[in-house]
């Protein structure tokens, strides 16, 4: 049984390298490209007065104000306390699905039951950091809608 389930390890565990590859390479290629068209817009305001004309008016908000969330979301500690709170919960989730399989003394030879019982934690898992993260970030008020006028 153990030679049937190392290529499919093996081939989850390259595709698994291929998605981190690939996802940091468009993030990076996205904040480029943001940084450049964000960069030719400041480059235009060749004066101080042209800048604050622009925040002025309905789009220069806009851009100032994606500009401003950018970097408090990149800043904000609660943003590393929530994924940290989630990977904890979702680790201790299961690992505690494993050591139940071993204790109850399933074999590598029960596939169907490993197989059955890892997505089933790791969903339990996801729910849990999910419900975490949403109290979190109620009691931090992050979840708060701000007051438009």
């Amino acid at each position: 049984m153990d030679e049937k389930i190392i290529p499919i390890v093996l081939f989850l565990v390259m595709g698994f390298i291929a998605w981190v590859v690939i996802a940091s390479i468009r993030r990076v290629l996205v904040a480029r490209l943001q940084a450049g068209v964000q960069t030719r817009l400041l480059d235009r305001f060749n004066s101080a007065e042209s800048l604050m004309a622009y925040g002025e008016t309905e789009s220069g908000r806009q851009f100032l104000a994606s500009v401003l969330e950018e970097r408090a979301a990149r800043t904000s500690p609660y943003r590393s306390i929530l994924s940290g709170v989630q990977a904890g919960i979702l680790l201790i989730v299961f690992g505690s699905a494993l050591l139940l399989l071993h204790h109850t003394g399933v074999t590598p030879e029960d596939a169907a039951v490993v197989f059955g019982v890892i997505p089933v934690a790791l969903g339990i898992g996801f729910l849990l950091a999910a419900a975490a993260t949403y109290v979190l970030s109620n009691k931090f008020g992050l979840l708060e809608k701000p007051n438009s006028l």
